[in-house]
């Protein structure tokens, strides 16, 4: 860091300085988080790894087939994501004066791409320790082949931060690179080559050496390319990203998680001399023509969600044909479904959000959602669904009544998710009341757990369709509960 660089920064941080106290207070809430929440979860999974169905299914071929298409929709997702929300991101007021200046953007950004990129190596170096040693306590893999797949790991995740921030240097690129790589993860999964899966997982044959010099020559040519990325990013993009970013912190303190969401939706860039409101006898066709027009707009934000949704479908049959690790696989399918559908439904949310007035054109508020429900459930139903039966069929063909099922309900369990996360409203009062108890206040929880509803609800769906017929009845109480949530904002929707 040059030295000018260094004294406009530390002008901007003297202007919120953090004393000896806050820090520790942060330190000491990192901490707890970690041991009261990370510490049970880790040794669930340890224990869940390690009995001796997981770990042989683990060790197995397959198992190496799924971890190689898991790492291509990754660095697929840092592709996507990096053209929303890049590594290179500062407050919009730094970024104003830095990028004025006459300093290079490989100057000014450099340290913020590295931070990035110390972090996804620490993850992926760490998960990639944690399956290491689970199967080396079993005797299932040798040390160095652990070692191995630690080093692995970490470039893994080299790779993913070059791959987010080609993302925010070459949106357009990034776009067509990462539906290049979504095809690759699908044409692995039908072909199921053997070789294929063994760069990406842990070998009980020892180190990969191969794919260790596969993935450190992208690793290394990908931090050299790095300076000349960050030299590629333009000003409106910084400005953009900046500014969202500072939006989006500011929703997510106050819990508001559908505003974060919409600070990143996309402005319409095409088709504004199409006429959104069509004549017609059929009042669904009025509705369904105009949230197809209003989708159309967003060329980018349309395309995007497609590939996610159809993504969702393909992890549902990786879902049905993991060894091990199913409700995980199921887990992201309904991640990668929540997130895709909002490219269908900004109609719902906009007929959510006019239920507490008068009615649109004479039409009730029951009818006015439903109508606006056509397109985002029958985009779903079509790619998620129709990804996972026709994909399910070539690779797995036994599973294909499971697919069936877990391609129609997952998706209208998600629709009915977002519907719901619309109705939310604001807070109830009784949620802001401190509840002392002997293990503490659990009111910061339960506010996280209200905001954020909807998307856990969606991946607990994931997790019940991805087991299967045993799942069926854990789907039906994340129904249920769905259900009752939907009737009571509805109910309450004229209170907001």
């Amino acid at each position: 860091m040059s030295a000018r660089l260094a004294a406009a920064t530390g002008v901007w941080r003297h202007r919120q300085a953090r004393d000896l106290g806050d820090r520790a207070y942060l330190a000491y809430t990192l901490v707890l988080a970690a041991l009261v929440v990370g510490a049970p979860i880790g040794r669930t999974v340890w224990l869940r790894i390690t009995t001796e169905t997981s770990s042989s299914a683990l060790a197995s071929s397959a198992a190496g087939t799924i971890a190689g298409t898991v790492v291509l929709g990754i660095w697929a997702a840092a592709l996507l994501i990096g053209r929303s929300r890049g590594p290179a991101v500062a407050p919009p007021f730094l970024v104003h004066a830095l990028t004025g200046s006459d300093l290079r953007r490989r100057t000014v950004f450099r340290s913020r791409v590295l931070t990035a990129a110390a972090v996804v190596v620490v993850v992926g170096g760490g998960i990639a320790v944690f399956i290491g040693l689970a199967l080396g306590s079993l005797g299932l893999v040798s040390a160095p082949a652990v070692l191995d797949f630690a080093l692995r790991g970490a470039l893994v995740g080299v790779v993913a931060v070059v791959c987010w921030l080609i993302g925010e240097s070459f949106p357009r690129v990034a776009g067509a690179l990462a539906v290049v790589l979504l095809l690759l993860a699908v044409a692995a999964q039908v072909v199921s080559a053997e070789p294929f899966g063994r760069w990406a997982w842990v070998s009980s044959g020892g180190p990969v050496v191969a794919a260790d010099v596969v993935l450190l020559v992208l690793a290394v040519a990908g931090l050299a390319a790095v300076p000349w990325l960050l030299d590629r990013i333009d000003d409106a993009t910084l400005t953009a990203q900046a500014a969202n970013w500072d939006v989006a912190i500011a929703h997510a303190v106050s819990l508001d998680f559908t505003s974060v969401a919409e600070s990143y939706q996309a402005l319409p860039t095409v088709g504004r001399r199409i006429d959104g409101v069509r004549r017609s006898a059929r009042l669904g066709l009025v509705f369904v023509v105009r949230d197809l027009v209003g989708a159309v707009r967003t060329p980018a934000r349309l395309a995007t969600g497609v590939v996610t949704v159809a993504g969702a479908g393909a992890f549902l049959v990786l879902a049905a044909v993991a060894p091990a690790g199913g409700f995980l696989l199921g887990a992201l399918a309904a991640v990668l479904l929540y997130t895709g559908v909002g490219a269908f439904s900004r109609g719902l949310h906009h007929a959510a959000q006019v239920t507490t007035d008068l009615p649109l054109y004479g039409v009730g508020d029951g009818r006015l959602l439903l109508v606006h429900s056509i397109v985002p459930t029958g985009a779903t139903l079509l790619l998620t669904g129709g990804t996972a039966i026709v994909l399910g069929a070539v690779v797995a063909p036994a599973s294909v009544p499971v697919l069936v099922w877990g391609g129609i309900a997952l998706p209208i369990v998600v629709v009915a998710a977002h519907l719901s996360n619309a109705l939310r409203g604001p807070a109830p009062l009784f949620l802001m009341t401190p509840a002392p108890s002997a293990v503490g206040d659990p009111m910061p929880v339960i506010r996280v757990l209200w905001a954020m509803d909807a998307p856990v609800l969606a991946v607990l769906a994931g997790v019940a369709v991805s087991a299967g017929a045993a799942g069926i009845g854990g789907f039906v109480a994340v129904a249920v509960v769905l259900g009752l949530f939907l009737l009571v904002r509805w109910s309450r929707r004229t209170e907001h």
